[in-house]
């Protein structure tokens, strides 16, 4: 068989060019970092990489509603340990009350007690975010009051909804951070009987209070601790499923390094030996092109 002169030169060149190439590869690695540029480079870890992506972004909207229903289930809390501090105090009220016959100590009372109810209303009706904690779906206000001519509250309806918003925080149930309709009706009533603690007060009285409001205020208080109980379960939950979410992000994370990044100690003593191997290359083809057959006739 022949071989022709240009054979040499030629398959130098091809070997030349395959060293480039992935000399080239090993430079772009060691400066990215990134073991996979293109499909082509390896499709097996490229469609695990595509999942867990995906996965992460997932994740990263479960973070954000979670983070939002947490803000809301806090806010929520805090009204409610305000509504029961009234409702404490309203309790201790009513039993110095019981015992007082003084008109203008009842009287003086029965402003203070005012006062707190205005102040519950307030709380009950709080907003968040431009939304109504305690009204469930409604747009509006979840307690709308009554008043009499002097501006005072007499009676508090629940007008907000029986529905609650959720949030999707996981891939299991959503969850409402918000304060459960029952409980929201219950509210209302704990309001009532601050009303009607304040009105016998004012009337002087003491026999109803004794008998019958602070038996009232006794169960409106129970309701509101269970209530509050029920919250903090609610706020706990999502803690838990945040951290869930966030442990499992950075799992992702370590998991897409470990297919797609390159170990950078490795990679430049690969680069090292093919950089070699293309100066070695080089020179070897130096002597043998600057040889003939000539040289082996001598």
């Amino acid at each position: 068989m022949r071989i022709t002169q240009n054979t040499f030169p030629d398959s130098l060149l091809n070997q030349l060019q395959r060293v480039t190439t992935k000399m080239n590869r090993l430079h772009e690695q060691t400066a990215t970092g990134q073991r996979i540029k293109d499909l082509a480079d390896d499709p097996t870890s490229v469609s695990r990489v595509l999942d867990m992506q995906a996965e992460k972004t997932r994740l990263s909207q479960f973070h954000r509603n979670a983070g939002r229903a947490l803000d809301i289930a806090t806010a929520t809390v805090s009204e409610l340990r305000h509504l029961l501090s009234i409702s404490e105090r309203a309790g201790e009220v009513a039993v110095l009350a019981s015992d007082l016959h003084s008109p203008d100590g009842l009287m003086a009372y029965s402003a203070e007690i005012n006062q707190l109810l205005e102040q519950a209303l307030q709380s009950a009706n709080r907003e968040f975010s431009g939304g109504p904690l305690f009204a469930g779906t409604g747009g509006g206000p979840a307690f709308t009051p009554t008043r009499d001519a002097d501006g005072r509250i007499t009676s508090v309806a629940y007008t907000g909804s029986a529905d609650q918003a959720a949030f999707k925080i996981s891939d299991g149930t959503p969850i409402s951070p918000f304060s459960e309709p029952l409980s929201n009706q219950r509210i209302a009533g704990f309001l009532n009987e601050v009303a009607a603690l304040r009105d016998a007060l004012a009337a002087g009285d003491t026999a109803v209070i004794a008998s019958t409001v602070r038996q009232g205020l006794s169960e409106s208080e129970d309701e509101l601790i269970f209530a509050l109980s029920n919250q903090g379960a609610v706020q706990m939950r999502i803690e838990l499923e945040t951290a869930q979410t966030r442990g499992r992000f950075t799992e992702l994370e370590r998991l897409i390094s470990t297919e797609a990044d390159v170990d950078i100690a490795q990679t430049i003593v690969q680069l090292t030996q093919v950089q070699n191997a293309y100066q070695a290359s080089l020179q070897s083809a130096g002597k043998v092109l600057t040889s003939s057959l000539l040289d082996y006739l001598r």
